[in-house]
């Protein structure tokens, strides 16, 4: 049957993890959906004739909490392991899951941390925790990663230490650190530099606004800048339909350049991308960070960015007008121009497969 309201995927990269089901051998998605009873769903990549298709494996397996937006996986030690954030009702919820060894579903509940009551800056939205998303980064070892988690509910942005116990094939989660983002800001996303992989870009929703970070050794944070605003000054009008929501302030994602020297956040409402060059020290410190363009996406609520690993054009999954649109991007100064269109119900997500996924 289909499956409702998908909100968010994961690209599962080729692995021969014990425990991951044949299908999914040359990889395959697990695609979030976002209902109040959450489940993620994992699928297989096929070719049938010129179609390419998604083939389901296994059941719906419980998201753990409310309203799942986000879900990303990694391997840590020789397990695959998937971490679904639950925006919740009454709070946010981070689950972690590895391969399941036993006939039918995939995947298995390793972990369950949830989040509790919100900072209350804004009673409408921040009432209570919403675990917004999160991204693995590289431990000190093949047997650890990190695990950044952002809750948008109460301005923090929490680090783990992720590790496996291979003879009882379990997953640790340890906290590391936990970091408050300006108060009543919303951190949405993280997104870590490719090149210069202690530095990240924190997509601050509620202030439409982009943070750049830096990461301490002990997994702690600390801001490089002052918050940087997406949007125009002056904009919006206070009498517009924009102004009505948050004040026009709705930030969605945002993305490196795989050169790591430019950054590319989108503003819902105003409908635009933000293009920012980072001014970067021999010793790689950031000195600065400069609008070099602001666009329009060319569609209504920019919901979702992708950069392949070639960095020659940019997506855009626009989830109101329903398309997906395309810019080239130059090399040289970051700029973006607008190439096609795609017509797409609904477009929550964008991500791109690599050919040899197809089977």
């Amino acid at each position: 049957d289909t499956l409702q309201n998908p909100a968010y995927l994961t690209i599962l990269k080729r692995s021969d993890a014990a425990g991951r089901p044949d299908a999914l051998k040359q990889g395959g998605l697990c695609v979030v959906s976002e209902l109040s009873e959450g489940t993620f769903q994992a699928f297989a990549i096929e070719c049938e004739g010129s179609e390419v298709k998604a083939k389901a494996v296994g059941s719906r397996i419980d998201s753990g909490g409310q309203y799942p937006c986000h879900i990303t996986s990694d391997t840590v030690g020789d397990m695959e392991v998937i971490s679904v954030c639950n925006y919740g009702d009454s709070e946010g919820v981070l689950s972690l899951y590895g391969n399941n060894s036993n006939v039918g579903n995939p995947y298995i509940q390793h972990v369950r941390i949830a989040y509790g009551a919100g900072s209350k800056i804004d009673l409408a939205r921040q009432a209570t925790s919403h675990a917004h998303s999160s991204e693995f980064t590289d431990g000190p070892s093949l047997s650890k990663k990190n695990l950044c988690v952002l809750d948008l509910g109460s301005d923090k942005l929490i680090s783990y230490s992720l590790s496996t116990e291979i003879s009882e094939n379990s997953l640790k989660c340890t906290e590391q650190s936990c970091n408050g983002a300006p108060p009543g800001t919303g951190p949405r996303s993280i997104m870590f530099n490719p090149k210069y992989e202690n530095i990240a870009a924190i997509s601050l929703e509620m202030s439409a606004q982009i943070l750049l970070v830096e990461r301490r050794g002990d997994g702690s944070f600390v801001k490089l800048l002052k918050p940087i605003p997406l949007l125009p000054a002056g904009w919006p009008d206070e009498s517009s339909n924009e102004a009505k929501y948050n004040g026009g302030k709705w930030a969605s994602d945002a993305v490196f350049s795989p050169c790591g020297r430019f950054l590319y956040a989108a503003a819902r409402l105003h409908n635009s991308k933000s293009v920012f060059e980072l001014k970067i020290s021999s010793e790689k410190h950031v000195d600065g960070i400069d609008l070099v363009q602001r666009i329009p996406t060319e569609g209504l609520t920019p919901r979702c960015l992708c950069v392949p690993e070639c960095g020659s054009f940019i997506l855009v999954a626009h989830q109101h007008s329903h398309e997906i649109t395309s810019f080239s991007r130059s090399k040289d100064d970051g700029h973006l121009e607008l190439v096609d269109r795609l017509e797409f119900p609904n477009a929550a997500c964008v991500k791109l497969v690599k050919r040899d996924m197809i089977g």
